[in-house]
């Protein structure tokens, strides 16, 4: 008998069980796997679902620009089946003792499956896959999770936290680049259901300074348009000084001279989209202004604590235990950026001077970032805490073209990518990020609640398709091809057998 879980609305699913498992030949598969890579050392992608003893580790191969992702995946073996303010003090204690992982620890076990169990045979040709794939990009290390019907049924380490030889597990934190605007844009979208904000207001208003571009004087930027990237804000020389520590203040960013600089004269704001990091940037000093805190305090107890999640956009309120990757330039393992790099942390708000932080500097592991991952998926919701109306968690996802201030054609949600149809004839819903030699990936698709966060260290994140770097999209479609389409069952969250 079904009974009602829970008394929320959800979007209803009516997918069928998508492929019967594959069968054959397991054992010939599995056993060419191993006369092939145990004699050549080759990196072992550790299964941290699977109790295993820690597996030697050499140097990931050269990436080699050779076949196309179709041709190779073809090719591969079949898988057959100061004073510290309060607030900033408890930031600080709460990732004091928050549970991290030993680097050099063999990985623990992931949670439970829920994609019906895959057998070891068909979870090792699986890997021999991803293994491929990670090598072909001349990866250093990298975590993916696998996100099914409201968890992580799956999760995957490969490679190396670093190039001493330490062994890549689960809750390594790693800096995730853009995916920041993202989960920045989650605090806003809380602003705005609390009735502080709204998504057609000026940003003069909201941040008490003339934002306008100067070729536009009377065209106000609105908060939706900053969320869609169709703002006209661009990234000039001073938004660089400010990402090495010498931020300008936003009220001389926004008047003469600099002014021309920091807008593109050529767009009217909403009429056109144009990326900006500055203009994810200035999601931080929406928040700090607004709430009178800190990108890192509110976020932290309003959306972090509450889900149990171990992240900070300031690296320094990380606890010293945490086991945090710099990044790498590949193939030559170059350091290209160190994530706690010594920059002491801040605790006043100041919405002239923050505006780096929330455009690429979140510190995350792969795990916590898939609970985000899952409560936009899920309408707000991860387990039994509510992050987000369902309302705020679909408007992020609706594509902005000619809603509201915004006239013309976006292409984005509110700060969410949209993929159509790059993997798998699937839409999905989220965003990457690429900086210092890293390539990160975080999407879903609602439609059947799957989703896939892969966080790296290092590799060659210069092919892109689509401005989706191609070893995100490899590693999505292998994902989804060849493990979610064999093994995923739809579970409807409102009921319950």
């Amino acid at each position: 008998m079904r009974f009602v879980l829970v008394a929320r609305k959800c979007p209803a699913y009516t997918l069928a069980w998508r492929a019967a498992r594959r069968a054959g030949l397991l054992l010939l598969a599995l056993i060419a796997v191993f006369a092939i890579c145990i004699p050549r050392g080759a990196l072992a992608l550790q299964q941290t679902d699977v109790p295993q003893q820690a597996a030697s580790v050499s140097a990931p191969a050269a990436y080699t620009p050779a076949k196309s992702e179709a041709t190779m995946l073809a090719a591969m073996p079949e898988a057959t089946a100061p004073e510290v303010t309060p607030v900033a003090a408890a930031v600080i204690a709460a990732q004091d003792t928050a549970p991290v992982a030993s680097a050099a620890s063999t990985p623990s076990a992931a949670t439970a499956s829920v994609s019906g169990g895959a057998t070891p045979a068909f979870r090792a040709g699986f890997v021999t896959k991803l293994n491929a794939v990670f090598a072909r990009y001349a990866t250093l290390g990298a975590v993916v999770c696998v996100v099914e019907n409201g968890s992580v049924s799956e999760t995957f380490c490969y490679g190396l936290l670093s190039p001493d030889g330490t062994p890549m597990t689960e809750n390594v934190l790693f800096r995730v680049g853009s995916i920041s605007k993202m989960v920045a844009a989650m605090g806003v979208m809380q602003l705005v259901e609390q009735g502080r904000v709204t998504l057609e207001d000026d940003l003069a208003d909201i941040l008490q300074l003339p934002v306008r571009n100067p070729s536009y004087p009377d065209t106000p930027i609105t908060l939706r348009q900053l969320m869609s990237h169709t703002a006209g804000f661009r990234d000039s020389g001073s938004y660089t000084r400010a990402l090495r520590g010498e931020p300008r203040p936003l009220s001389e960013l926004l008047t003469p001279p600099l002014q021309r600089y920091t807008f593109l004269g050529s767009i009217e704001p909403g009429v056109k989209s144009a990326y900006s990091n500055l203009g994810g940037g200035l999601l931080g000093s929406v928040i700090e202004q607004v709430t009178e805190q800190t990108v890192d305090a509110y976020l932290y107890a309003n959306l972090f604590a509450p889900l149990g999640i171990t992240a900070a956009y300031q690296s320094a309120l990380l606890a010293q235990t945490a086991v945090v990757s710099n990044m790498y330039t590949m193939p030559g393992r170059r350091l290209s950026a160190s994530v706690v790099d010594g920059t002491a942390a801040y605790f006043e708000a100041d919405a002239q001077h923050h505006y780096t932080l929330t455009a690429g500097k979140l510190t995350i592991s792969a795990p916590d970032l898939a609970k985000l991952l899952i409560a936009l998926m899920d309408g707000g919701v991860y387990g039994d805490v509510r992050v987000l109306t369902e309302e705020s968690a679909l408007s992020m996802r609706q594509v902005q073209n000619g809603i509201g201030s915004v006239t013309g054609n976006s292409g984005f949600g509110l700060n969410m990518t949209v993929l159509e149809g790059l993997v798998a004839g699937r839409t999905l819903y989220g965003h990457g990020g690429k900086a210092n030699g890293m390539l990160c990936a975080a999407y879903f698709d609602p439609t059947d609640r799957t989703g896939i966060v892969m966080l790296t260290n290092g590799c060659n994140n210069i092919p892109m398709e689509e401005n989706v770097g191609k070893l995100s999209l490899a590693v999505m479609r292998l994902v989804y091809t060849q493990w979610l389409e064999a093994l995923h069952e739809l579970r409807d969250p409102w009921l319950v057998e």
